[in-house]
């Protein structure tokens, strides 16, 4: 059960800070950071500090790709964001603050809310004993479907204004495929793709929020974590796109008057 705690009273198994007469150092999952620093890459950093565990070879190159694949994607909400703080001489650190602020529900989280509905559809066939077969993904994945477009929905991973396929998802897919992570979750959502296809008359592919969503469950993260794996590299994105507005010296991003139309009423 949630309890209230002091606030001078904290636990963690993440890190320890290490300053005595014998040794300066951090220790950081039960590892020296010493012992890390030009060995460990900053994707196996991220994934030890996540799981509290090492990854494997594959699991390191998929994560990077994914991380890759979600740095940058054109001047959208988080980059135009930082770039307007730049025109208004904000520094770099709330001007990527703010882009950060714009991923939610409708832009750039959608994965969460994918990855926390497909754990939950398993995690229920599990508590029965069931098996994760074929056959129940298929079912899982109809319902899911079904349900999304029974609300009325748009089904969260699925689909994007700017391209007509997403190029992102089958490269990560393959890469999941080559090196033994394309698991459960992934197949779970090439199957939801198969689904909305039948249930629309037209193919919907995954976008980048739903295939990060079933990487970073095969990965073995926990379903709240899925938005970090797309916030953390766009606040690079974000910063290149602050400093090249900085270097194009523009100054108060603004809406024209003539661009905004007026809905209210003249008082006479």
């Amino acid at each position: 059960m949630p309890q209230a705690r002091n606030m001078s009273d904290w636990e963690t198994a993440i890190s320890k800070i290490v300053s005595t007469d014998e040794e300066e150092n951090v220790i950081v999952r039960g590892r020296r950071l010493t012992d890390m620093v030009g060995k460990v890459t900053f994707t196996e950093m991220m994934y030890l500090l996540i799981r509290g565990e090492s990854p494997t070879k594959g699991q390191v190159r998929v994560l990077d790709a994914l991380l890759t694949a979600s740095m940058e994607h054109g001047i959208s909400p988080p980059s135009m964001i930082s770039r307007c703080f730049a025109s208004y001489g904000a520094p770099i650190q709330v001007a990527i603050g703010g882009g950060v602020l714009t991923f939610a529900d409708w832009m750039g989280g959608a994965g969460e809310q994918l990855a926390k509905k497909m754990v939950e559809v398993v995690s229920i066939q599990k508590k029965t004993g069931a098996d994760i077969n074929a056959d129940f993904l298929r079912e899982a994945a109809r319902r899911l479907v079904e349900e999304a477009r029974c609300a009325g929905e748009r089904l969260a991973g699925f689909g994007i204004p700017l391209h007509r396929e997403d190029p992102r998802a089958p490269i990560l897919l393959r890469l999941a495929r080559e090196e033994g992570v394309f698991g459960t979750y992934c197949h779970l959502a090439t199957l939801m793709e198969e689904e909305l296809a039948k249930a629309t008359g037209r193919r919907i592919p995954m976008n980048l929020d739903g295939v990060g969503a079933a990487l970073v469950l095969d990965l073995g993260f926990p379903w709240q974590s899925t938005r970090i794996f797309i916030v953390t590299p766009r606040t690079v994105s974000m910063a290149a796109h602050y400093l090249e507005e900085l270097n194009q010296e523009t100054r108060w991003r603004h809406i024209r008057q003539d661009q905004i139309n007026y809905q209210g009423d003249l008082e006479k």
